[in-house]
């Protein structure tokens, strides 16, 4: 079997396609003399293999005995006479039929020299449908462009004698023993650890998450360079690579391929992991023992961004990173994608139309499941990737050009490959002559649509806040000693209930101040009838007596709030540490809060569910964290506008809720998409919230098919985004 394969660390190209030689001269081809054949590692059955090497366009070719002996005797210039001297020389039984593919395989990636007019014009024809037309060439370099940057190859091999001690077995020992204790000691600063990454999410901090995340990919580079390096592989080029925009660094190690040993190739392939990792445990135990500042600070950073990229990114195996090729070359299996691709679909045609074709390969049973698994969590992992990155382009450009790349995204990566799968079907289908008949496995898809189409009651889920109906806060309205206290935590009361009394002796005093002065005035002007010197001050007498009795009542009014009551019937909560008797208070203290039992619940939904939505409709709250229960709530009032800004801060995506928002100048909660305010009456909760608690609400909705809701969807989408 012959298996061309090209690995440019996070590129993986190159299959194999069949070419027709019948365009060809009939004189027999002559091999270029620039290839190179290298020992390769064995086969699982145990077989030696070969690896081929294109210098031209720096591609290597994996070929397997028959291939092998087919290139060794190829001089002899016919495929009679090589299928005879193979079958003589060595212990495999040849067709002329596989010396012909192996030309055609020869052929079609131009591995032979041209000779006469034909094959000329058959190999610039191929060279020129190797060129991709403007608009694709476009589509595949804004999703994805590579830039050569450096030619490191002479710089890897001077300053390999300084890293040559990293690949010993007793590194990776120490690495492992360190990282058992950074993980130890994180764990005992737990709280800490977590709660530094909001700081990733501040300006500061975002500029210092991509100078340490740099930091981390230049390493990782390092580490499959090097370890490329080690092995006697050239490295021919560095450079950095745009994913949607966001810069990457990327390492040409496609030398590691003419390696015969397996476990070198696989120590390749982790080396930036590794390198990586290194520098997660190095940061973490810094982080560890530093005190305070920035040095910390960039510890955590760096720690932070290595340990997620080396767990979450490196090790995917549906993407062609670091993990693929660990388990390519685990497996032992070049290809790895194409290949399981090609079965897969082989084995979903035969499952719906028994086609009874031939497989594009036979594998052992246990190997053929496992490829089977992989190539259908690709295709589902595919799916929901490309369907993000449609999300993502559409809301990184402005309206028109969004929409136009989602649709491009759509179509082309997820609609398109399901529409040439179908067209190969009814291709298969009009070259047979027998009749396709139903099948049991036609229930699937039918089922599928069947789910599709049918009505299922379902609910909206939108996110909410829960508060009290009314509460009122206790508050000291001055300095003042703590009486007597006559409620407790959770007690229930009713209105006009005493709760707390205090007294101020300052007030007191003023108080007593007061009533004699207020005394004083009431005899003068009562002795100004006696006494006609007096007379004349009584328009002042009178106005100071005034004040006087305004003075008072307003002390006693005061003296009256330092007896606190409940205004309405509810239950207490948040009492105050500092409440005890003969404590002194603070002017304006909170001592606690009365709050009613009753409760009711804001919740925020989108448009395209607001014609959804009915005045009465019953649902249920969920609380966040799971640690409280649930209970049911009906919808009092719905808002037919929409909410141009969110008040309630607990909902808002900057502070950890589920509502996009962006902030303004005035730092007022934008949405960035129409959302409309639903008020829903709760019935009393079978707990006592202590503060506002936030949640998702279910509510049941009239009967809608899946398909229903999605164009229902999509047009409150065009009809919103339409006007640009």
């Amino acid at each position: 079997m012959v298996v061309a394969k090209t690995h440019t660390h996070g590129t993986f190209v190159v299959g194999m396609v069949a070419v027709s030689l019948a365009g060809a001269e009939k004189k027999w081809p002559a091999l270029r003399e620039d290839l190179s054949i290298y020992a390769g590692p064995r086969a699982r059955d145990g077989t030696p293999t070969w690896t081929l090497y294109d210098p031209a366009v720096h591609r290597y070719f994996r070929l397997g005995w028959l291939e092998f002996e087919c290139l060794q005797h190829w001089s002899l210039g016919e495929a009679d006479a090589i299928a005879v001297a193979i079958s003589h020389d060595t212990p495999i039984e040849v067709q002329v039929a596989d010396v012909e593919e192996v030309g055609k395989f020869l052929l079609n990636y131009q591995l032979t020299k041209p000779q006469g007019y034909e094959t000329s014009v058959l190999f610039a024809r191929k060279r020129k449908a190797a060129k991709p037309r403007f608009w694709t060439w476009l589509l595949h370099n804004y999703l994805f462009l590579r830039i050569p940057l450096v030619k490191p190859d002479r710089l890897l091999k001077n300053n390999l004698v300084w890293v040559r001690y990293l690949f010993h077995p007793r590194f990776i020992i120490c690495l492992l023993c360190a990282a058992v204790l950074a993980i130890y000691l994180v764990a005992e600063q737990w709280t800490a650890f977590s709660h530094s990454f909001l700081y990733a999410f501040t300006p500061e901090g975002a500029l210092a998450t991509a100078g340490m995340l740099s930091l981390s990919k230049i390493i990782h580079e390092l580490g499959h360079a090097f370890a490329a390096s080690h092995f006697g592989c050239r490295v021919p080029t560095m450079g950095v690579a745009f994913m949607l925009g966001f810069p990457m660094l990327w390492t040409d190690v496609t030398d590691a391929w003419r390696l015969p040993n397996r476990h070198q190739r696989l120590i390749i392939d982790a080396a930036g992991m590794l390198a990586e990792l290194a520098l997660a445990v190095l940061a973490t135990l810094l982080w560890t023992i530093l005190p305070d500042g920035a040095l910390r600070t960039g510890s955590y950073l760096l720690a932070s961004t290595a340990w997620l990229l080396t767990l979450a990114i490196n090790l995917n195996p549906f993407m062609r990173f670091d993990g693929y090729y660990l388990f390519s070359d685990w497996l032992d299996i070049a290809n790895l994608q194409d290949r399981a691709f090609a079965l897969a679909r082989w084995q979903l045609r035969e499952n719906l139309f028994a086609f009874h074709l031939p497989p594009p390969e036979l594998w052992h049973s246990a190997q053929r499941r496992l490829l089977l698994a992989y190539a259908y969590g690709t295709w589902l992992y595919r799916l929901m990737l490309f369907t993000g990155i449609a999300w993502a382009v559409y809301h990184f450009f402005f309206k028109a050009l969004g929409l136009g790349l989602f649709a491009v995204e759509i179509g082309w990566f997820i609609m398109l490959p399901m529409i040439k799968e179908i067209a190969v079907w009814r291709a298969i289908i009009t070259t047979r002559q027998s009749t396709v008949r139903p099948r049991l496995t036609w229930l699937i898809p039918l089922l599928a649509l069947a789910l599709l189409f049918i009505p299922w009651r379902s609910h909206v889920l939108i996110p909410g806040l829960l508060n009290a109906e009314a509460e009122f806060t206790l508050y000291s309205s001055q300095a003042a000693q703590v009486r007597r206290i006559l409620v407790h935590e959770g007690d229930t009361v009713k209105t006009g209930q005493v709760l707390i009394e205090l007294n101020s002796p300052d007030l007191d005093f003023d108080i007593t101040s007061a009533e004699h002065k207020l005394a004083e005035l009431t005899e003068q002007l009562a002795s100004q009838s006696l006494d006609s010197d007096l007379a004349w001050h009584n328009p002042m007498d009178l106005q100071a007596l005034q004040s006087a009795r305004a003075e008072l009542n307003g002390l006693k009014e005061a003296q009256q709030k330092l007896t606190l009551r409940a205004t309405f019937p509810g239950y207490i909560r948040d009492l105050s540490d500092v409440l005890q008797e003969g404590e002194w208070l603070a002017k304006d203290e909170a001592l606690g809060v009365v709050e009613t039992t009753r409760a009711n619940a804001v919740a925020y939904t989108e448009e395209a569910d607001l014609a959804l939505l009915q005045m009465g409709s019953k649902g249920r709250f969920y609380p966040e964290g799971g640690d409280l229960p649930t209970f049911p709530v009906q919808i009092i009032a719905i808002d037919q506008t929409g909410t141009r800004q969110l008040t309630r801060a607990e909902l808002a995506s900057i502070y950890g809720g589920e509502i996009a928002v962006r902030e303004d100048e005035h730092h007022h909660l934008i949405p960035t998409q129409a959302i409309y305010r639903v008020l829903l009456q709760a019935e009393t909760p079978p707990w006592k919230q202590a503060v506002s608690v936030r949640g998702r609400i279910a509510l049941e909705t009239p009967p809608e098919s899946l398909i229903r809701r999605v164009l229902r969807s999509s047009i409150a989408v065009l009809i919103r985004e339409s006007g640009w």
